[in-house]
């Protein structure tokens, strides 16, 4: 698999109510517009960019820039500055969910704070979407994203 990409928006102007306070993002290869990172993946990505210092979680950033991959070749490209967040596979849920646990990896002091976060309280399972399991052939049992803002990019 290669890199893919995404841009999502916090509060997508198209995005329903239901999905207020939601990174959703569009991809016209699948047709899809404001399709929400749910609740609980959203606060996923806004927690490991504030461990990282990239944003505060009462002021998450208006757009960023997802890329995933489940090639452990392509993920070497990252670097170690940059926010990664490992996923791996938990459970599917009833309500049609793949649930992932998310682990920040890189930077350094951003998986420290992180750490220390979930040392904290529970850190809920991710609920990802069968859209964005669109991108596999099949749900991965691990996985990587690279998290920036494109503005800082």
């Amino acid at each position: 698999m290669t890199l893919y990409s995404l841009i999502a928006t916090y509060d997508h102007p198209e995005a329903s109510k239901a999905y207020e306070g939601c990174y959703s993002y569009d991809d016209s290869k699948f047709g899809l517009v404001a399709e929400p990172l749910v609740h609980d993946a959203t606060q996923a990505i806004i927690c490991a960019m504030a461990s990282a210092g990239m944003c505060s979680t009462s002021t998450p950033a208006p757009t960023i820039k997802l890329e995933f991959t489940n090639n452990t070749f392509t993920v070497k490209e990252f670097t170690d500055d940059d926010l990664v967040l490992e996923l791996t596979y938990d459970s599917y849920s009833d309500d049609d969910y793949n649930m992932y646990s998310a682990t920040v990896i890189s930077p350094d002091k951003a998986a420290l704070n992180s750490q220390i976060a979930n040392d904290l309280t529970e850190t809920p399972l991710v609920p990802l979407c069968s859209h964005l399991m669109d991108y596999f052939l099949v749900p991965p049992e691990k996985f990587w994203v690279r998290v920036t803002i494109p503005e800082l990019s």
